[in-house]
């Protein structure tokens, strides 16, 4: 229970963290460029589909265009020292691979 405590504690820190870096990012943005940022709504949804699909530590999340979908690549290391690499889809909020 209180490894299950301490994982929430993380996750909830790990996304306070990551909605002021992409809220910097975006504000920061070119203004031509700002349709390409996703939105942090857009990005707490993709971490969290990603950890559900493969467990462990938030390394990095980026967004990229695929093939015309809007992709969210999330960096999970696991708890053995594992790296995955997970892209999600950002309107169906579905892994669509993993690597």
């Amino acid at each position: 229970m209180r490894h299950l405590r301490s994982a929430s504690n993380m996750l909830v820190g790990l996304l306070a963290v990551l909605l002021f870096t992409v809220g910097s990012m975006i504000a920061a943005a070119h203004p031509s460029e700002t349709s390409k940022a996703l939105a942090a709504d857009h990005v707490i949804a993709c971490i969290r589909t990603a950890v559900a699909a493969q467990a462990g530590l938030v390394k990095e999340v980026e967004g990229d265009d695929e093939k015309g979908k809007r992709l969210c690549e999330v960096k999970i290391v696991d708890e053995t020292g594992k790296r995955h690499k997970l892209h999600v889809d950002v309107q169906t909020n579905q892994v669509v691979k993993a690597k």
